[in-house]
């Protein structure tokens, strides 16, 4: 284009140098169709002699004049040109400090003759741009780029370098730490007896082994700015970074700090951001402070000082998450003066879970962990009044403490939709996404921000370990080309401590109808004694490798159960009912089985007695 440009600029002088007579006589060949002008017009505007033709001569002198010059100029400036760019390449390829060799282009072949155009005649400019003394931090391209540092995230990790052994992958997280699993923070962390436990981050799980809450220790991974020099690729995590827009027509995201960085592939594994009440939020500051949103690995240290400073925590909230803290504050409390207390809208603990017997049982097992349950308890006013946060509820009673903690569910973090374009569930929440967990071609969503459809239960949307486990997975072999849809059922498991346990999959809905039937437990029949015999305390890593495809039911004969007039529900199965199919199902101080009830739900077949399906568990073997 310059070269075009220039050889222009030279040869516009030459035609403005011929007659008025030529440029009249050009103007009339071009564009006048319905006359054609004599070439020598009456009013003579040379010396020749009238009719001779001299002035035709002329113009044609001067046209083939000016072609030849021109063509000959263009030439000598095309060749010039040539040899002065080849001197250019061969002055850079010289330098000491070598441009091109220090920024290896890790994509595909034809990724990288996509980008090559692009990139040839900046990659002479970057110097000027970043001096070289400013160290690189992070690659600026990915070609797996994963936001988000949970526990979906770094099962999508795993699975794309096992399918892509050479995959370059960053995962993008606003945490400080690697990525870690969630469940220990309110579970086995708080029965440790190590004073350390805060700065380590070990526990013993009921099992007796002892583990990290964090996936893989720092030298799993490379370094980010690393990630594009390593050979043989790697997972590289950049923590502290907040991704807050996308270009899904670039290819690119934005971070926090204006940093751009683009991708080929993309993953969404944003998580949830803790709920708080409303009334919380508008008590001020000194409330604000006094009040934990559980989520993160700083929300457990920060609680676990809390817990030994105070003298009052009051825990909001009854379902999973208030009534594991609950019951893991309560028997803190038994070696010290902290007060515990437990209030929810419920009648029970996990109300909207559990029947209401069971979950009036649970609600008695709280009790006798040290905890003060407030049930049926609506929160209209909170305040901070003589060093208290006092709580008022909507129907008079008034509770003073120390601390709150607010456990009243998950928001999934959906703030990328807006810039991405991508589409959020009204129902459920989060980003809708297809079978294969595909929110566009080349962006999936896996965790609790997926809102996926589920081929026996409808539109999902799922906040357990297990579903990120299975998604993140899922999500990293599509990602790589597999193209497979997302069909399994993924359970969750919680545990009031050693002694009781359940694990669930499915719809498990209190508002459901439902079946229990139960049997007298054992020693054996407990969380601690499960993960003793399967050796893991991560449960729904273990429950996957078991298959249903021939379960054996108990030779024991098995009581009429009637659950509702028993008060004490050692182990059993409870069936969740829509339009007489099994639904969901709650194995309670039930472990190991967990693929014999998918099978049930996978199945979809209506059953005359659930007292004969419950003997595929063995609830009644010793």
């Amino acid at each position: 284009m310059w070269t075009c440009k220039n050889l222009w600029k030279k040869l516009v002088p030459l035609a403005r140098s011929s007659s008025t007579l030529c440029r009249q006589n050009a103007r009339g060949v071009l564009f006048n169709n319905e006359r054609r002008l004599p070439l020598v017009p009456q009013a003579h505007m040379s010396s020749g002699t009238p009719g001779s033709g001299g002035d035709n001569n002329l113009y044609y002198l001067l046209v083939g004049a000016t072609c030849v010059g021109g063509g000959f100029y263009a030439y000598r400036t095309i060749k010039g040109d040539k040899e002065r760019y080849q001197e250019r390449i061969n002055e850079i390829a010289s330098r000491p400090n070598k441009v091109v060799p220090e920024q290896p282009i890790t994509e595909a072949p034809g990724e990288q003759a996509a980008e090559t155009p692009q990139a040839a005649e900046p990659a002479t400019v970057a110097p000027a741009e970043v001096p070289a003394s400013t160290p690189v931090e992070f690659p600026s391209h990915a070609p797996y780029l994963l936001i988000g540092g949970g526990t979906a995230s770094f099962a999508a990790a795993r699975s794309i370098r096992a399918r892509d052994p050479g995959a370059r992958v960053l995962i993008i997280t606003d945490e400080p730490d690697l990525p870690y699993m969630r469940p220990p923070l309110s579970k086995e962390l708080w029965f440790s007896d190590d004073p350390s436990v805060v700065d380590t981050l070990r526990f013993k799980q009921w099992n007796g082994k002892e583990r990290s809450i964090y996936f893989q220790p720092p030298s799993f991974y490379v370094s980010p700015q690393d990630l594009e020099k390593v050979e043989n690729g790697g997972v590289a995590v950049l923590t502290g970074k907040k991704v807050v827009h996308m270009d899904v027509r670039g290819n690119k995201v934005t971070l926090s700090d204006d940093t751009e960085i683009s991708y080929d592939k993309c993953l969404i594994a944003t998580g949830g951001i803790p709920r708080n009440l409303q009334v919380i939020e508008r008590a001020g500051e000194e409330v604000t402070k006094r009040t934990t949103l559980f989520r993160k690995v700083e929300d457990f240290k920060a609680l676990d000082k809390v817990s030994r400073d105070t003298k009052s925590i009051t825990i909001i909230g009854g379902g999973f998450l208030g009534s594991e803290l609950a019951c893991a504050l309560g028997r803190r409390s038994a070696d010290s003066d902290l007060e515990v207390i437990q209030m929810f809208p419920e009648k029970g603990n996990m109300g909207k879970v559990l029947p209401e017997y069971l979950s009036n049982w649970t609600t008695a097992k709280v009790k006798s962990e040290g905890v003060a349950v407030i049930t049926e308890a609506l929160v209209k006013a909170v305040s901070f009044k003589d060093g208290k946060v006092e709580i008022k509820l909507k129907d008079g009673r008034v509770v003073k403490t120390d601390h709150i903690v607010a456990a009243v569910g998950l928001e999934p973090s959906v703030e990328l939709a807006k810039s991405a374009g991508l589409e959020v569930d009204s129902d459920f929440g989060g980003f809708r996404v297809n079978a294969e967990l595909q929110a566009r071609s080349n962006i999936w969503v896996a965790g609790d921000a997926a809102c996926f459809y589920d081929i026996r239960l409808g539109r999902r949307r799922v906040e357990h370990h297990d579903h990120a486990v299975v998604s993140g997975r899922l999500a990293g072999e599509n990602m790589t080309g597999a193209n497979k849809p997302y069909w399994h059922q993924s359970m969750f498991w919680s545990d009031l401590g050693p002694d009781v346990g359940y694990e669930a999959i499915g719809i498990v809905d209190s508002s459901l109808p439902t079946v229990g039937v139960f049997a007298k437990a054992t020693a054996k029949d407990t969380p601690k004694a499960a993960t003793e015999k399967s050796g893991t305390g991560i449960r729904s890593e273990s429950e996957t490798e078991g298959t249903a495809s021939s379960p054996v039911a108990s030779s024991t004969p098995e009581p009429p159960p009637v659950p509702e007039q028993k008060d004490n529900y050692g182990k059993g199965v409870i069936f969740y009912l829509r339009d007489k199919v099994v639904v969901g199902i709650i194995l309670w101080n039930v472990f190991n089985r967990m693929p014999v009830a998918r099978k049930i739900i996978k199945d979809g077949e209506e059953h005359a007695d659930l007292n004969e399906v419950a003997k595929l568990f063995n609830i009644h073997d010793d």
